[in-house]
């Protein structure tokens, strides 16, 4: 018998749309929470058509490999919550529900009827939580935007990039993928403890940005600490020297020569003279340029061309496993690919699992990023829409056949 979840028993309605509340829900849904989305046909999530889209597929909305790999461990029912009945059917199934997740912009849920007011009528121990941009009250509550957004208000932005350079965004939506769904994950477990000492449940307001800002590390700090503004630094450390990525030999990938990088970063004068012999320059330990973290701050363009002219004619993940050995901090600038096929840790760690899709075939998803000793989690395929039609409307809400049809010809089961 395979051990029980630890969500096990939770049931969680998801009406979240794009990245930020789904992707919370996927971690509830991990957890082995029955997490049911809703969505309809008439007005589906965009995320149902961004790529990556399978080869031979578009048009399909089950056929993104993003939507599929963020939603999956989900159930998906069809309702049309723009009609009246649709929306009465949310409520119903709500009423079902321990937890509800969303990410519209402040006030959207309410003026659908779906609310937390209108939902704790229903169920008054009923947990829910808003994802809103800047959260549900205060001067900008009616702002909207996504990830972006919030990443150059929240101070992401004004610390990447290099110090005579503009601001630059993120690489990734960090903001959706990872910050606001954790934050959001942990809270709602925090509110799932405290209904089960007291019975009661509460409205969780998450601010996206709020939430984002927690990335900035101690940026505010030196600010009030010290009465002045961290600036961008490139890949440069304050408490390291050098710190960067070197060029190492490139290698062709997908028909084309690829660059290839490792980080480095030297912490202390140790690691330096560690570096120095691995290079084959133990002189440099002892030159007056470098021979203290001070002197190779002031030098770190120098002490950068050095180490970037050894690494150059060398494979990246020799020179990681060659510091590394030496006991100096490096890595490599790995790609997707790395990361899939080349990554042992990875490959060891069963990350990246394989499922069976209804229509996609054999996919790749993210895996959580943690096991528990006592209750290995698994992952299973995205839904297609509409896929558990039969199940919510008839065994949970207890619908009958003629009533599921009437839903399909009046318009709010589509």
């Amino acid at each position: 018998m395979s051990a029980k979840l630890p969500l096990e028993g939770i049931r969680v309605l998801d009406l979240g749309w794009r990245a930020v509340a789904p992707v919370c829900a996927r971690m509830l849904g991990w957890g082995g929470a029955e997490v049911i989305r809703i969505e309809s046909a008439s007005r589906h999530d965009g995320a149902r058509q961004m790529p990556p889209i399978t080869p031979g597929k578009d048009g399909s909305l089950n056929a993104s490999e993003w939507f599929n790999n963020f939603n999956c461990n989900k159930m998906s029912v069809s309702i049309n919550l723009g009609h009246p009945e649709g929306k009465e059917l949310a409520r119903r199934l709500a009423a079902m529900c321990d937890v509800v997740v969303e990410n519209f912009s402040a006030g959207t849920i309410d003026r659908m009827g779906l609310g937390y007011e209108t939902l704790r009528k229903r169920k008054p121990d009923i947990i829910m939580v808003s994802h809103s941009l800047t959260g549900l009250t205060g001067p900008w509550k009616h702002v909207k935007g996504h990830g972006p957004m919030a990443a150059a208000m929240a101070g992401m932005n004004y610390l990447s990039g290099y110090p005579d350079s503009e601001p630059i965004s993120p690489g990734q939506a960090f903001t959706d993928y990872v910050v606001n769904p954790h934050h959001s994950a942990f809270a709602i477990l925090a509110a799932l403890h405290h209904r089960r000492k007291t019975g009661r449940g509460q409205y969780i307001d998450l601010s996206q940005y709020e939430s984002i800002s927690l990335t900035t590390g101690s940026s505010f700090l030196e600010y009030t600490t010290l009465g002045r503004v961290r600036e961008r630094t490139g890949n440069r450390s304050s408490y390291a020297a050098p710190q960067g990525v070197f060029p190492c030999q490139s290698i062709p990938l997908d028909g084309k020569m690829e660059d290839r990088w490792c980080a480095i970063s030297i912490g202390n004068d140790e690691e330096w003279k560690h570096l120095c012999q691995e290079m084959g320059r133990a002189d440099l330990a002892y030159d007056p340029r470098f021979s203290t973290f001070e002197v190779r701050k002031k030098n770190e363009a120098e002490a950068e061309e050095i180490i970037g002219a050894w690494t150059a004619g060398q494979m990246a993940e020799d020179v990681l496993l060659r510091l590394q050995g030496a006991g100096v901090g490096a890595g490599v600038v790995q790609n997707g690919k790395d990361l899939l096929t080349a990554d042992p840790q990875m490959a060891f760690s069963g990350h990246y699992r394989k499922v069976q899709h209804a229509e996609t075939g054999e996919s790749t998803y993210d895996g959580p990023p943690f096991t528990l000793s006592e209750c290995p989690l698994e992952v299973r395929p995205g839904p297609l829409l509409g896929e558990h039609n039969d199940y919510v409307f008839q065994q949970l809400l207890g619908l009958t056949e003629d009533d599921v049809n009437l839903g399909y010809v009046d318009g709010y089961i589509v």
